[in-house]
């Protein structure tokens, strides 16, 4: 069984949520050891140097929560959220604030952005939006439970997941409900779940029970359901399925990956299953022409061949790290860990060729690359905009 460093899951029908350490989780076979993260091998001569372009203090973040908070872009802004319900807006050239909205509540996830308004969940069940303009609040929609993940949104629709099965749609203009359905969730899951995805007139969307749906984003009417993952084992735990990384959608292909082990790709228009290659991870994924990159619930980071499905390199160089999901940058691999470092892998090989410590906080989220920055948020509100530059450049 693999090892499960500081899982969080939730029981649906008693609705409590449970921190399960990994000597719990790996004593499967019989130790109680506790994995240590790997140490840091010197690099002797990197290929980049880092550079922390600014750096501001955005908040509380997430703090120990297992959250859906993301950095997000648009034009010369950045928008961030923590759990105190502040949000931000931030200049993305010099870091300086423009504005910081108090919403007042429990905020768990976001900010999404479209039609000029951020979306954001809350612990209490609730969609909250607000101007990305100004950051006043324009309207606030009740759901039934936990949002966790950020919800997907075009102009006119918002589609959010609440933690106990439910895929709500809302009209953009004044939140009222659209459609809902409802799907069952295991008893035991991992407390987490991964945002719906909006392309063209598809909202798609991975399930705690392994599967993946494709529904009409207008009416909620399912086109297709795919299994990617099955329970196996004897116990509750060894039969989590969960999907709580964002399925990755690129032209017909479909991206998903099952904390139960299981990597696959799908053919958006059908749910016809491509190829399936054995990993499981909670994180989010990343591609490029032909691999797509994936960090595994070890933090063993994976190249998988697009086409095949077939392994292509594996890093294990940074187990146990806690990584964050992978993001692209200048055709290699940037990653955050728990101990604020940001390391770059290549993609040729998975060879960390770059490390830098932008912060002494936990790196969770997935960074986000703006043209040559990487923007890094820590689990305390750490803000960092960096910039890998050449050994030979100055």
């Amino acid at each position: 069984m693999n090892h499960r460093n500081n899982t969080f899951l939730k029981t649906t029908g008693a609705a409590v949520v449970l921190a399960v350490s990994s000597a719990v989780l790996t004593a499967c076979g019989g130790g109680s050891n506790v994995a240590e993260p790997t140490p840091l091998a010197t690099l002797e001569s990197p290929a980049y140097r880092m550079q922390t372009v600014w750096k501001t203090d955005a908040g509380e973040g997430a703090g120990d929560y297992v959250s859906g908070f993301e950095p997000v872009v648009k034009g010369e802004r950045l928008y961030v959220g923590n759990k105190d319900g502040y949000v931000m807006a931030l200049d993305l050239a010099t870091g300086r604030k423009i504005w910081r909205s108090r919403t007042g509540d429990r905020l768990i996830s976001g900010p999404s952005l479209a039609g000029g308004r951020l979306l954001l969940g809350t612990r209490d069940g609730q969609v909250v939006a607000l101007s990305a303009e100004t950051g006043e609040r324009e309207w606030t929609a009740a759901l039934s439970s936990e949002i966790i993940s950020a919800p997907a949104a075009t102009d006119d629709t918002a589609v959010a997941r609440t933690l106990d099965g439910r895929l709500v749609a809302l009209d953009m203009a004044d939140g009222k409900r659209r459609w809902s359905i409802e799907r069952n969730v295991p008893t035991l899951t991992l407390r987490g779940t991964s945002s719906p995805v909006i392309v063209g007139d598809t909202v798609y969307a991975g399930l705690d029970n392994g599967n993946v749906l494709a529904l009409d984003v207008a009416t909620g009417e399912e086109r297709w359901s795919q299994t990617i993952a099955f329970p196996s084992g004897r116990s509750e735990l060894e039969r989590i399925v969960d999907i709580d990384a964002d399925p990755l959608v690129v032209n017909n292909e479909l991206y998903a990956v099952s904390a139960g082990g299981q990597l696959a790709s799908l053919a958006t228009t059908s749910g016809r299953v491509r190829w399936r290659h054995e990993l499981a991870s909670e994180k989010a994924l990343a591609l490029d022409e032909g691999n797509i990159y994936a960090v595994d619930r070890d933090s063993v980071v994976w190249a998988v061949n697009r086409l095949t499905g077939n392994e292509r390199w594996q890093q294990d160089g940074l187990e146990y790290r806690k990584l964050s999901g992978p993001a692209l940058l200048a055709g290699d691999l940037v990653v955050g860990d728990y101990d604020g470092y940001v390391h770059w892998l290549s993609a040729d090989d998975g060879r960390v060729i770059a490390r830098g410590r932008p912060f002494k906080e936990p790196i969770r989220s997935q960074p986000l690359v703006v043209g040559d920055r990487v923007i890094v948020v820590g689990a305390n509100g750490e803000v960092a905009a960096l910039r890998f530059t050449a050994r030979d450049e100055r």
